[in-house]
């Protein structure tokens, strides 16, 4: 199974990312229950090693904090595939994706070695999808700011691919973390 941690949104915030999802011909908008910000994609796992690594991530419990979302950009050079909110910088973050990163090796879970770039995905794009819409979209969020959330857990989800539309998450474990 394909297996990712995430961090999940508060009702509010989702609400407020909904409310700015168009404007985009040929995006195919992340509905409210996929919005998360991913701390670590680990591919494809096995069972036992799927239970080594939620047993390794739930071993050390991280101290809460906070998170804010701001701006807005999308992934793509020459031919954008996805328009995302940027994270603000958090050393809590990257501590939490590193917590991810040191799980896996303790489990064998072998991940992939792109670098780590907090982001919330909004949208996939089709190829078809023209470039002056999204830079509009990027300049009409390039403000985007919502206020700080407490971050009190994170979600070990299953990804499993459907025959038509974007793939299932299917949450599989919970980590709460402490209260700092």
């Amino acid at each position: 199974m394909i297996l990712f941690t995430a961090i999940q949104l508060p009702q509010r915030l989702t609400q407020q990312i909904t409310d700015v999802q168009r404007g985009v011909s040929g995006a195919r908008w992340s509905p409210p229950e996929k919005l998360h910000i991913t701390t670590a994609y680990y591919g494809q796992v096995d069972d036992d090693h799927a239970e080594a690594l939620d047993f390794e991530l739930a071993r050390h419990p991280l101290p809460s904090f906070e998170l804010q979302l701001e701006g807005a950009g999308h992934f793509g050079h020459m031919e954008p595939h996805s328009i995302w909110l940027g994270v603000k910088e958090s050393p809590a973050l990257l501590r939490l994706h590193e917590h991810c990163k040191a799980a896996a090796r303790r489990a064998d879970v072998i991940m992939e070695k792109r670098k780590y770039q907090p982001h919330l995905t909004l949208a996939y794009l089709r190829p078809t999808t023209p470039l002056e819409r999204v830079i509009a979209f990027e300049k009409r969020l390039s403000r985007f700011n919502c206020a700080p959330f407490i971050i009190d857990e994170m979600v070990l989800f299953s990804s499993h691919r459907k025959a038509r539309g974007g793939n299932l998450y299917r949450p599989e474990a919970t980590y709460p973390m402490v209260m700092g």
